[in-house]
């Protein structure tokens, strides 16, 4: 079940992205478009970070019942 390790890490990455690019912190144009309701953004972003570290623990803990 290696995919929810690559998930997990694709969702976190592409959060963090997202919100480097609405901070400003990176230029990547077609990241940093706002809607008018920004916290909506934000709370998405958090939802996907927690999902993607809840699918990397899951896997991790796994390996380590099963080695």
């Amino acid at each position: 079940m290696r995919y929810r390790l690559f998930i997990g890490i694709i969702f976190v990455v592409a959060s963090l992205l997202k919100l480097a690019a609405m901070w400003n912190i990176l230029p990547i144009s077609w990241l940093s478009r706002v809607s008018e309701e920004p916290w909506a953004q934000y709370f998405s972003i958090f939802i996907l970070i927690y999902v993607g570290v809840c699918l990397i623990y899951e896997e991790l803990k796994a390996n380590k019942k099963n080695p």
